[in-house]
Order: C-alpha cells, then structure tokens, then sequence
C-alpha cells in the first residue's frame, strides 16, 4: 500500500512539474549556450557522466605559467526545471575578464532525481577538479551559482574541508527551505508575490519527506564557519527568497569577524528573481552588469590581480 501511494505521489508530481517545464520551454527557453569545449566528468555512480561546459580565458592570459584558477558554476532550476546553459552570458564573461576557467555544471533535476542526486552531482563535479592540479590551480578554486544553483553554491563549501575555496559568489539563491512558501516576503512592498503554488511542488519533487533543515538542503541551517573568507550574495528587492539569504550572509559575516571574512551583499532595487536574464529591462541590464562586475572583482582579489 505505501508503494502504490509512493507511486501516485510520484506520478502527481511528474505530471505539475512536466506540465510546468513545457510551459518554461514554450515561453522562456534559455539561448543555446556556447562553450569551448564539453567535459564529461565522472559520476559516483556508474555508468553515469555529468555534464559541463568549459569556458576559458581569452589569449592574454594565456601566458600565465601554470594551470588557471577556476570557478565552478551551478545554474538555477528550482532543482526541477531543465534550464542548463542558461547562465551561458556569466560564464563567458567571467572567463574573458577574469583569467579564470569556468565550468558550468549540469545536475540532475527532481522528481526524477530527488534530493540528494544534485547535492551528489555538484560535489562530484568539485572533487573532480581537486583532484586535478596539473589542470586547473586547486589552491584558486571558487563556486557559484543562480537561484537554486545559489543553494547549492552555499551548500558545496559546508561539504569539504575549511579552505578549499576561495570564494562563493550566488545570485538570489534560496537559504531555508523549510520556511512555508506563502509567509516569505520580498522586501519591496510592491513585489508581487511568487507563487506558494509552485515553490511547494518543487520543494516536494526535490525533498519529499526529507527534513528541509537538513544544511545540504538549506544552507540557512548549515555551519558557517566553513565559508570561504570571501563572498559574494546578491539579492533583489522584489524577490521573496531576498531577506533570507540576506540573513545568512549577515550570519557568515558576524561570525566570520576573527578571520577577516569578507562578505558582500547587494540587493540590486526594481529588480525580481532572475533579474540577470531578462535583457529587455534596462534596470535588470544594469543590474546585470554591476553584479556580474562584482564577481570578477572578487575573484580578481582573491586570485591576486590587481583591476
């Protein structure tokens, strides 16, 4: 009986969130993304590869002696929705500015994968690059992430030893998912509300009956002294998920105070969820720009460059 009422749980949720994914795909399909090069890096589990697309930095810092440092991207999908190569414009931006390699990791996506194959893919997707310090410089290694991809850049350095990266830089990410949909607020009183409606169907298909403070799932309850001793938290003002992870990168910072950790956070005004991806708004364009500029400046610093 609990096997059949498993299996219309599932079906239920297949169906909301495929009804959900044709709809983003008739409405708002990302650009086909446009990497230098395609990697296939080992799965834990076998006969599984995952994803990523490489980009690299422009010829003039090709006379830098050694391999790159490099950043390690997650895009957003509310962990259900298949928006891979969305954050095509960051990634080549960060790699013709920066110096940096960028790799832009696929995950695997709920209800199909429910927690924690995202989780397992992104750690994997890390441990690949560390262990391969003749191609990339494992001493400069930094993450980051849009949305959920934020969340899971906020969850990767709580998974490794304290000093392994050198900075986490996430766009609007989600930080507690076990606060009730409905009672988040965005900062702005004009926001409009996003809807509890589907925020709860994919906090179902992603956790199931998982407890949502599980610090894998939301970072607001994970343990910060693992935090690189930079970061990076942007936030948008009319976006509800804003005041929540405003208030772990506070947390990070306050108790980041003895070891000099270094936190910004920028709430971008007149802007929403995703703001970065709607080019046809001159606000969220430059928005877009700032922000996107504060990350190379961060990673800039943290790999000793000057401007």
């Amino acid at each position: 009986m609990a096997t059949l009422s498993a299996f219309v749980r599932y079906l239920r949720l297949k169906l909301l969130v495929s009804f959900y994914r044709l709809i983003v795909k008739l409405l708002a399909s990302p650009p086909r993304p446009r990497p230098d090069s395609v990697l296939r890096i080992p799965s834990r589990d076998n006969r599984r590869t995952i994803k990523a697309n490489v980009y690299k930095p422009l010829e003039k810092y090709a006379g830098n002696k050694g391999p790159h440092p490099v950043l390690i991207n997650f895009y957003g999908s509310g962990l259900a929705v298949p928006l891979y190569g969305a954050d095509d414009g960051f990634c080549r931006f960060i790699a013709t500015t920066s110096g940096y390699v960028v790799l832009d990791v696929e995950y695997r996506l709920a209800p199909e994968h429910p927690f924690p194959a995202a989780v397992h893919d992104v750690e994997d997707a890390v441990k690949y690059v560390l262990d391969r310090p003749e191609e990339y410089q494992t001493s400069q290694v930094s993450v980051s992430g849009f949305s959920s991809g934020g969340t899971l850049a906020l969850v990767v350095p709580t998974l490794f030893p304290r000093g392994t990266f050198q900075s986490v830089i996430a766009f609007y990410p989600a930080t507690d998912l076990a606060r009730d949909p409905s009672m988040r607020k965005a900062p702005a009183p004009n926001a409009k509300p996003r809807s509890a409606f589907w925020t709860r169907i994919f906090r179902e298909a992603y956790i199931g009956n998982m407890d949502p403070r599980d610090p894998r799932i939301s970072p607001a309850y994970a343990d910060t002294s693992k935090y690189p001793a930079n970061m990076l938290v942007v936030t948008a003002e009319l976006d509800s998920s804003a005041l929540e992870a405003e208030d772990l990168a506070k947390k990070a910072e306050a108790e980041g105070v003895a070891s000099g950790r270094n936190v910004v956070i920028r709430r971008m005004k007149e802007c929403g969820h995703a703001f970065d991806k709607k080019n046809k708004d001159e606000a969220c364009v430059q928005a877009r720009d700032e922000t996107y500029g504060l990350a190379v400046d961060m990673l800039k610093k943290v790999a000793g460059e000057s401007g």
